[in-house]
């Protein structure tokens, strides 16, 4: 049986990873930041769904409206953070003297 050596890994032109860098450091707080947002909108969305359906009568299954309404909790909680960390970081920057 013959095994294949693991290859070196190709390296990497030092401008291109530069300017790749910078165009992703640009959008990545605000992609995240609206990531979450949409993520608990879509949960909070699903958890309307389930409660609507089960005060209907149209289902009763109260396990994955719990768990929805876990998952729900957990995308705010995340939303919540992110906010936190974005005033802390302006609030360092306010205080940072010239």
């Amino acid at each position: 049986m013959f095994i294949e050596p693991i290859k070196p890994i190709e390296g990497i032109q030092s401008n291109e990873l530069k300017k790749t860098e910078n165009e992703s450091d640009q959008f990545l707080f605000k992609s995240i930041l609206d990531n979450a947002i949409e993520n608990y909108k879509n949960a909070e969305a699903e958890v309307d769904k389930d409660v609507y359906k089960l005060a209907m009568g149209e289902t009763d299954d109260l396990h994955n409206l719990m768990i929805n309404m876990q998952k729900a909790q957990i995308s705010l909680d995340l939303v919540i953070q992110l906010r936190n960390k974005a005033l802390d970081a302006y609030n360092e920057i306010m205080r940072m003297g010239v």
